[in-house]
């Protein structure tokens, strides 16, 4: 019987291989192979970089990183704001990167932020009442959400906003205040309506009826649902699709990659693709409930969030069930800030798995 750290593994490995041979089917330079300007080859470079943090993390004791997660708080939110001041802007005026747009610190932002969680609420649990906690983490969340939402970067944003509220509610702080909390919060959401930038507003439009303006506002969305469509249940085949090889599909590589999977593999393939990312998240989350140690269970109930509901809106955005935000998807959208951070990510998960699998064959000796 397969043990459950290398059924991860090849779990992990099967959305990288996905991913790569993805992303290579849109790259308009993939006749270049590994050159400088292929996106297929700089995935696959990442990919490497990202597997030897993978082994690093796997085969190393990672607890220092609790230690001194203060430091990766405190790095994160200084590369945040120098994406403001130093950033490089893409088309829509949005200023995400740095470094000739090679790395984007809100990627590497969420992993310190599971680290500060783990490590800031489990130390306090028993020191600080509820609302204390509440306040003092909330404060600690707002800085980097703040910061990547004046990039502006909604999704990412919202992304570290789950994270906080799913590390109380997981810790099992007073769950129905957290639930009075979260009714209070979607009660005032229509009021970020005025503080959204045109074209997030026009997202937001294009998500209610993407058909009223399917040459503007609605385009991404309604050319993402052709190229689902089109694909039926077995695909048009490994570099075909009209939607994707002749260019309507928009940001084919990033964020509507798996309107692009599905328009070649079909929904046989989406429903594989699907099938691993479940997969993935049931390992965690049972990795997570296995873990005595506070600090760990919440870093890996966290990083299970983070991968399930950046799965989930990417999914939702490609087939028109939720607002385009520009989240990527995990190990499979082009792009080495996302890839490196899912992997290492992986890599203390994989180094979690051995080590509840060593304490529970110990205990049965």
């Amino acid at each position: 019987m397969m043990r459950r750290e290398h059924f991860f593994v090849l779990v992990t490995l099967c959305l990288c291989i996905l991913g790569v041979v993805a992303v290579y089917s849109v790259d308009p330079l993939r006749d270049e192979g590994f050159g400088p300007k292929s996106f297929f080859g700089r995935q696959v470079l990442w990919n490497a970089v990202g597997w030897a943090l993978f082994l690093l993390f796997r085969f190393s004791d990672f607890q220092w990183l609790f230690r001194r997660s203060w430091l990766w708080y405190l790095f994160s939110v200084l590369s945040l704001g120098a994406v403001l001041i130093f950033g490089e802007s893409d088309e829509t005026g949005a200023k995400r990167w740095l470094f000739s747009r090679s790395v984007q610190p809100s990627e590497f932002a969420k992993l310190a932020l599971l680290f500060f969680l783990s490590s800031y609420l489990s130390t306090n649990r028993d020191e600080l009442d509820f609302w204390s906690l509440l306040v003092k983490s909330a404060f600690f969340v707002a800085v980097p959400t703040l910061l990547v939402f004046l990039q502006p970067d909604l999704g990412t944003a919202l992304v570290l906003g789950v994270l906080w509220f799913g590390a109380l509610f997981i810790g099992g702080w007073h769950k129905r205040k957290l639930g009075l909390l979260l009714g209070l919060f979607a009660g005032l959401s229509p009021l970020s309506w005025f503080i959204m930038k045109d074209y997030q507003r026009k997202r937001i439009l294009a998500f209610l009826n993407p058909w009223k303006d399917p040459l503007g506002s609605g385009y991404n969305v309604v050319q993402s649902q052709i190229a689902i469509g089109s694909g039926g249940f077995l695909g048009q085949g490994w570099l075909s699709g009209k939607q994707t090889q002749l260019r309507f599909l928009p940001a084919r590589y990033t964020d509507f990659i798996f309107a692009a999977f599905c328009e070649q593999f079909g929904f046989a393939g989406g429903m594989v693709l699907l099938t691993l990312f479940i997969l993935f998240f049931w390992i965690v989350l049972e990795v997570a409930q296995r873990v005595e140690n506070l600090e760990e269970r919440l870093f890996a109930a966290l990083f299970g969030i983070l991968f399930l509901f950046q799965v989930g809106i990417n999914v939702g955005m490609n087939l028109g069930i939720a607002p385009v935000t520009g989240i990527p998807l995990p190990f499979v959208s082009y792009g080495g800030s996302s890839l490196l951070v899912h992997l290492a990510g992986a890599g203390m998960i994989a180094r979690l798995i051995w080590r509840t699998e060593q304490e529970e064959r110990e205990r049965w000796i």
